[in-house]
């Protein structure tokens, strides 16, 4: 396989999302993941995720002692309307992006979905 061929998504993938777990901004209190976790940065195309079967725990996280995993199904993503695509770079062949209308509802919903990534 070349470094930029593209796979396609299926809706069983784990797409994985790192996030800075001592920002209060992305995880509340309690422990849970907060929304903002998927909202995607301005002046991005999407959000970027990486494709779990394209990579590995350790290649994902980059800093285990800053970033904690989690994980949503594509097919849920795609259920509320985004879709995924693989968008592999030079650096990070797993990187996809999930692009689409973020409402706050959307990113809330993904946020609920989404499950703690455990090497």
């Amino acid at each position: 396989m070349k470094l930029f061929d593209r796979v396609i998504i299926a809706d069983e993938d784990h797409l994985l999302r790192r996030v800075p777990f001592r920002n209060p901004n992305f995880i509340k209190p309690d422990g849970r993941i907060t929304s903002f976790a998927f909202k995607p940065k301005k002046g991005e195309d999407g959000l970027s995720v990486d494709v779990e079967r394209l990579t590995d725990y350790k290649a994902s996280i980059l800093n285990p002692e800053y970033f904690q995993l989690y994980f949503i199904i594509a097919g849920f993503a795609s259920e509320l309307e985004l879709d995924c695509i693989h968008s592999p770079l030079e650096e990070n062949y797993a990187h996809a992006l999930i692009v689409g209308n973020f409402t706050n509802s959307i990113c809330s919903e993904l946020a609920r979905s989404a499950q703690r990534f455990h090497s």
